[in-house]
């Protein structure tokens, strides 16, 4: 009977101090425990350019110009470093592809196609509105509180640069040509974009990241026109693994 009511307070405690945590919205100071986070995803590269588009005039402000089956595989991995509870900053390598092609569109009579290799590597700063929002606590064996999870909502902008490689077919080859287009490798970005976390454990995000990036050329389908009203901008949509790792303080994990 004794150890009964002693096994029946030892709950009571437990279910107590996990009603008083789930109180609290945030993990509050827990960044500073573990200030790092490593993240790897896979998704899809989409293009807005000279090359490709809808059939009219009427885009549907671009969204008519959204090719999804011109949209080739991105990779993308980074490491983000928390400044505070809402502030971090992050770098990040990415890998892709870029296709457009003239069938469907405005310009289908000058059959231009072409394919792109990117290679971009980026700094940014991230604003975190909703951090680590608890959805669901527990109590291990051990007695000790555990986040089962957690939910984060974030904004970016940065900077940074994108290798690339054109090719072209053989009528936008042959365009080039005669125009003398010329262009290099190399050149500046500018992203910016939105992402969402879902934690799965203490240590272990699901994210979903959507980011824009704004070149500053023309160049990246190999091709410039007169009546261009903007440079080529490309889209990275990726799913992502995201790891937290402890930082080099006092008292990290």
């Amino acid at each position: 009977m004794q150890f009964f009511k002693t096994a029946m307070k030892t709950r009571f405690v437990q279910f107590s101090l996990l009603i008083l945590l789930s109180a609290y919205p945030t993990r509050g100071a827990d960044w500073r425990s573990m200030p790092y986070e490593f993240y790897a995803g896979i998704g899809t590269a989409s293009y807005f350019g000279d090359i490709g588009g809808s059939a009219d005039e009427n885009t549907w402000y671009g969204l008519k110009d959204l090719d999804l089956l011109r949209s080739r595989p991105g990779i993308i991995a980074g490491l983000r470093h928390f400044t505070s509870d809402h502030f971090g900053v992050s770098g990040s390598l990415a890998l892709g592809w870029l296709s457009g092609d003239d069938t469907g569109g405005r310009n289908e009579a000058r059959g231009y196609v072409f394919n792109t290799v990117i290679f971009e590597p980026l700094a940014r700063i991230e604003f975190f509105p909703v951090r680590d929002i608890m959805l669901l606590r527990g109590v291990n064996r051990q007695g000790l509180v555990r986040n089962y999870g957690t939910f984060s909502l974030y904004l970016f902008a940065g900077a940074g640069a994108v290798i690339y490689h054109v090719m072209p077919n053989r009528n936008l080859l042959e365009r080039q040509e005669r125009d003398n287009i010329e262009h290099g490798m190399i050149t500046m970005v500018l992203p910016a974009g939105a992402g969402a976390k879902l934690g799965i454990s203490n240590r272990i995000d699901i994210g979903f990241e959507i980011g824009g990036r704004y070149a500053l050329n023309d160049y990246l389908d190999g091709f410039t026109s007169a009546f261009a009203s903007s440079n080529d901008i490309y889209y990275l949509t990726t799913v992502q693994i995201i790891y937290r790792l402890p930082g080099l303080v006092p008292g990290g994990i």
